[in-house]
This record gives C-alpha cells, sequence and structure tokens, in this order.
C-alpha cells in the first residue's frame, strides 16, 4: 500500500488527526468517520425524520447479511443470524443443542471467558469439558484435538485467534478432523474476522461466533452466528421470540410452528444502528480488499515482531510463524514493574495499547503506520 493510499484510508479516522496512536484493536476499534455519520443519520431519522422507516432498515439487514455471507465465504445468508456480541451467539448454540450425560465438549486453557462459559454451564447436564493446553510455542494443534477425541466427543470449539498470545489456529486441519469423526465445529471469531479470512465452507465450520467491535471495526452490542446445516438440525428452539414463528404479525395465535433455528434466533427488534454501522464498515473493507487489510495487518505484525525478537529483555509469547498468527503481538518485559501501570502512563501521550496478564499486547489494523508501531515500541523499550 502507497504512502498515498495509507493516508487516505487513516483520513476517515478522525483520532489519527489528533497524534492519537491506537494499536488495541483486539480489544475495541475507533469508528470511522464515515461510519459516525451513517449513525448520526439514522438517529436525526428517528428523532426528527420519518422515525418509523422499517422498509429501508429491513432491506439493510438483507444487505448487511449477504455481505457477511460474502465475508466468511458462504452461499447462504439465511443461516447468518443477528446477535449482540460473541457470548449470546456461543450461547445460543450451547443451549440449543440436545445434551446427554458424559458428553464431552473440547476446548483449551487459553480461551477467551466467552467461548468457555457456555459451555460450563452444561456440566449441570453432566457434559464434561476437556481442556487441552498449549504447547511449549503456546499453540493449540490439530493433531492434539485428534488425540482427545473419544468415543463421547460431540463437540470441538477454539477460537480462531486466541485473544493472548494471538496464535492463529489451524481451522482447515481441524474442520477435517470433526468432519472425520462427525463432530460439531464450533468457531469464535472476533480476534480474527476484519484481520485475517475465514472460509466457513472449506473449514467445514458448523457455527462461527462473533462480535463486531473489534476487527471489524463496528459498533458495539453487533455481532452475528452462522450455523451450518448439520448444526441446525441438531438445533432445538431454546431461545425464542414473537419473531420467532412462521406469521409473527398473526399476533393472537400462539401456537404457531418454529421458522428454523437460523432465523427464530432474532427474536424481537434487531439493532439496527449497530447493523447499519456493519454494514458500511464491511463495505469499507470490501473497498479496500481484505487481502490487502490482511497483507498491511501482517506487515505491521512483522515489523514489531523483528523489532522486538533481538531484545534481550523481551519475551514474545506469539507464535513467530506468520501463518500462525494474525493481528496480535504480546510480549514480556523483564523490569516492568506493571504493565497496567505502563499502559495507563501512555495514555497522557495519546497512545493506547492492552496490558494483559501481566504482558503487553499490541493490536494495529491496517490503517496504522510503521512510524506508529515504532513510535510506541521506543517507548515501551526505553521506560
Amino acid at each position: 500500500m502507497t504512502n498515498r493510499i495509507k493516508e487516505r484510508y487513516r483520513a476517515n479516522f478522525p483520532h489519527t488527526e489528533t497524534g492519537h496512536i491506537y494499536l488495541n484493536h483486539a480489544a475495541i476499534s475507533p469508528l470511522s468517520r464515515d461510519i459516525a455519520d451513517t449513525l448520526q443519520n439514522y438517529y436525526m431519522d428517528r428523532s426528527s425524520g420519518s422515525i418509523e422507516n422499517f422498509e429501508a432498515w429491513m432491506q439493510t439487514v438483507d444487505e448487511t447479511r449477504n455481505l457477511i455471507a460474502r465475508l466468511i465465504h458462504t452461499d447462504y445468508p439465511e443461516r447468518i443470524t443477528f446477535m449482540s456480541n460473541t457470548s449470546d451467539a456461543i450461547s445460543a448454540v450451547a443451549e440449543g443443542l440436545t445434551w446427554k450425560e458424559g458428553d464431552e465438549i473440547i476446548l483449551n486453557s487459553m480461551e477467551f471467558p466467552s467461548n468457555v462459559q457456555p459451555f460450563r454451564i452444561l456440566e449441570r447436564f453432566g457434559v464434561k469439558l476437556i481442556y487441552l493446553h498449549p504447547d511449549d510455542q503456546g499453540r493449540i494443534l490439530p493433531e492434539q484435538i485428534e488425540t482427545a477425541i473419544t468415543e463421547n466427543t460431540r463437540l470441538v470449539s477454539i477460537s480462531a485467534v486466541q485473544y493472548l498470545n494471538g496464535f492463529r489456529a489451524d481451522l482447515q486441519s481441524i474442520g477435517e478432523i470433526c468432519k472425520k469423526h462427525d463432530l460439531l465445529f464450533v468457531v469464535d471469531g472476533i480476534q480474527a474476522l476484519g484481520a485475517v479470512d475465514i472460509n466457513v465452507t472449506s473449514c467445514g465450520i458448523d457455527a462461527l461466533a462473533t462480535g463486531a467491535h473489534k476487527w471489524l471495526m463496528a459498533p458495539m452490542g453487533t455481532g452475528f452466528l452462522f450455523i451450518s446445516e448439520k448444526m441446525e438440525a441438531q438445533l432445538s428452539p431454546a431461545k425464542t421470540g414473537w419473531l420467532s414463528v412462521e406469521v409473527p404479525w398473526d399476533l393472537t395465535n400462539f401456537n404457531q410452528p418454529w421458522l428454523p433455528v437460523s432465523k427464530h434466533l432474532e427474536t424481537g427488534t434487531l439493532n439496527i444502528s449497530g447493523i447499519l454501522g456493519l454494514n458500511r464498515s464491511l463495505k469499507n473493507f470490501f473497498a479496500i480488499g481484505m487481502e490487502t487489510v490482511e497483507n498491511e495487518i501482517g506487515s505491521l505484525i512483522q515489523l514489531a515482531t523483528e523489532r522486538l525478537r533481538d531484545e534481550p529483555s523481551v519475551k514474545i509469547i506469539t507464535p513467530s510463524d506468520s501463518t500462525e498468527r494474525a493481528g496480535i503481538i504480546t510480549f514480556l518485559v523483564n523490569g516492568m514493574d506493571s504493565p497496567d501501570d505502563f499502559v495507563n502512563s501512555l495514555k497522557s501521550n495519546d497512545i493506547t495499547i492492552s496490558a494483559r496478564e501481566g504482558y503487553i499486547r499490541i493490536s494495529p489494523h491496517y490503517y496504522n503506520t510503521a512510524e506508529e508501531i515504532q513510535t510506541v515500541l521506543n517507548l515501551i523499550l526505553n521506560s
């Protein structure tokens, strides 16, 4: 990406004009100028315009569903349900399946709680959670998963990218293992979508859950769930509402058939403003090109890796292989008393990064620059 093009993209993010260096997209992304304008127009319409504009909103909802289908490589946009966040999406799967005592779910000890707690509650039914532990390079490998499979294994769930060390799972190989053993394959995509590609079709993913406020750069409280035909066949109505039936406007007919699971999970009024923001964000990504986005993020992570790996005071816990990472680099700085305090101190310099579990975590997006990376690393290494 040329400097001229980069500057054009940066101009869509007002915080860059103030000198704010923001490298915390694994937590929450800033809203672009055009998304803020989209939201402002929506709120003005709701407050002093037409107020009720359902036809136009529903057209945008349908369009956004199609954009998501394109993003995750499925020909079935009707299998995409809008959700509030990753936890809600995974919970819809966990609660919708019928479990029996002794069923096993394979997880791992590196997961963010969104991909644990919805399954942990199933222990009340006698479901057993099998936690795999990363190897000495911080990875969960497909062969570990296959070795852990027993006759009682029902489901495998993993984050496409782990939130702490940034390890990127081999979803293709894991999907093949799940298919071979006839297991359900669930993926938490929140640290991947918008940074790297996920293909639900080629990877055989049965459920892909995500919020959209991180790498997808959309408003908070917006996300989605994709479910495969195989998953849908095993899900029962667990989360329902007035829109979950075949003819919702037949208001006095309480005994209607349920809609297919992929539709009845949208139980009531949608987060229209969030979906409008996601729509604009996805159009931005496609205008730039997802391959370009991924390459820009990858080059910034590579730059940071090369700068840090020869520093004797630094221990990087993110995999060095570019195929095993995405937009996160996480490291320990020997002698730094409190990463949390240090990260907070950077805010006075208009720099935003993260401290997680005693480590420093940096997560740049496509509009960030090499100069921003070097500025932040200089401050960290000279602290």
